[in-house]
């Protein structure tokens, strides 16, 4: 497949966000999926990317599995007595894929949020055979989380697409990432309450503007 993998430090960090912008400046052929979410209802991913970029169904087809519990992918499905697997949540994307297309999918939670007791969103990544954009929520702790998550990254031989900072420009944040993490590309977007579509294709474009999201999906 082509396209990248939206991961991120943590929950509610803003991937969903990202997302949304990155398919709203997207050429037509960009389409998004999210390949598993958990407590649904009310939580839907979909219909929030759908909502923010002004993207067409056809876009963003429902492809993926919704539990319902709030909790961590792994348990929300053992409470409904289905067992995960990276490769059995592909399958219907994989099958949507044809002719080829290129897609922003999200994960859920963070990079090493677990989908059973032996595979990780990482690994959910791996049989996409796709880059990770990791997000970050520009907050007190960020910088350790981060780093971490990088580390996974290349601990998982997983390719990095690039690190989103959401929020506020933070001085501390950013030298941190720029001195212990020289090798990824950093971008910032600001938190926006109620942005309109319009306003989302303007953050997506300013983060196409990045050599390696504009090469992934310009």
């Amino acid at each position: 497949m082509k396209g990248l993998f939206v991961t991120g430090t943590d929950t509610g960090v803003g991937k969903t966000f990202v997302a949304a912008a990155l398919l709203a400046a997207a050429p037509d052929d960009v389409c998004y999926a999210k390949p598993v979410q958990t407590g649904w209802p009310p939580d839907d991913d979909l219909l929030e990317v759908r909502r923010l970029s002004g993207a067409s169904d056809e876009r963003t087809p429902d492809l993926g599995l919704k539990l319902k519990a709030p909790v961590s992918p792994h348990h929300a499905s053992k409470l409904e007595g289905q067992a995960l697997t990276a490769e059995g949540l592909t399958v219907r994307l994989k099958a949507a894929d044809l002719p080829p297309r290129r897609w922003i999918v999200e994960g859920a939670g963070g990079l090493l949020t677990p989908l059973s007791g032996h595979e990780t969103m990482a690994d959910l990544a791996r049989v996409l055979g796709l880059p990770a954009l990791v997000v970050v929520g520009v907050r007190l702790g960020a910088i350790n989380a981060t780093l971490l998550t990088l580390r996974a990254l290349a601990g998982a031989d997983l390719l990095c697409a690039g690190v989103v900072l959401v929020g506020a420009e933070d001085a501390s944040l950013t030298s941190a990432l720029e001195a212990h993490a020289p090798q990824a590309t950093l971008l910032r977007v600001p938190r926006v309450e109620a942005p309109s579509p319009t306003a989302m294709r303007e953050i997506g474009r300013s983060l196409l503007l990045g050599a390696s999201l504009r090469e992934l999906l310009g």
